[in-house]
């Protein structure tokens, strides 16, 4: 009975005298004490290759870099801070050096990055229009669609076909949207090219803002000869 109580006291001064082994998770706002024990080595491994260290009071440790780890020695009984500069992160620890039962061997460090939420896609809302208006010129614009591209933010898509007998420039085309005779404000004019060959078409878009969902007029010119129509509030 005396060996069985003798050989489980020594296991039990073993066990409380014995390393860990633990993984741990630092962050930017949050630093994690290690526990060193005089006389032995403890190991901090990073995912990450450390590059540099500053420590509080560096006359008291002895560290070295091998590989992803950084190995600690106490010299004494102290307690400091601990800085790794790693290739993405910068990792913070308090060292607690002294004469424990319960240290750390190895420690596993990991960065705990912090959840970005991320906003949710909007479904752009694309309404069809398939209107058109039709000059004397023969020049016809074909409005295709209108998409809200963000709120109150939108984008007409159209297309110009020629059938005159002559070549377009379009510096003689233009086409503005109005509400109440009055130009809205903040749109703007692209086209896909600079001129319509005859029997051909070309793509256009007008990206402008709308304070409110109401409809307005598409105001169409060739030169002097002009048409427009009216896009209703159903296609916003």
């Amino acid at each position: 009975m005396k060996l069985f109580t003798l050989l489980g006291m020594l296991v039990i001064t073993q066990g409380a005298m014995a390393g860990n082994i633990r993984t741990i998770d630092v962050s930017a706002k949050q630093m994690k004490t290690i526990n060193l024990k005089l006389g032995q080595s403890t190991v901090l491994r990073f995912r990450e290759t450390p590059k540099k260290v500053v420590v509080g009071n560096q006359n008291y440790f002895n560290v070295e870099f091998i590989g992803n780890d950084i190995t600690i020695q106490p010299q004494g009984a102290v307690k400091t801070n601990l800085f790794v500069y790693g290739e993405y992160h910068t990792f913070g620890f308090i060292l607690n050096a002294g004469n424990f039962n319960r240290y750390d061997d190895l420690v596993n460090v990991r960065w705990k990055s912090q959840r970005i939420k991320r906003a949710k896609k909007r479904k752009l809302s694309v309404k069809t229009v398939n209107k058109q208006i039709k000059l004397k010129s023969k020049v016809i614009c074909s409005i295709d669609k209108v998409t809200e591209l963000r709120p109150n933010f939108y984008v007409l898509d159209f297309s110009l076909i020629n059938k005159s007998k002559n070549i377009i420039s379009i510096s003689d085309i233009d086409l503005f949207l109005t509400r109440s005779r009055i130009k809205l404000s903040n749109q703007r004019l692209i086209f896909s090219s600079q001129r319509i060959e005859k029997n051909l078409g070309i793509k256009g878009r007008i990206f402008f803002n709308l304070k409110k969902k109401e409809g307005f007029t598409l105001q169409f010119f060739n030169k002097d000869d002009a048409s427009k129509t009216i896009i209703s509030r159903n296609f916003l």
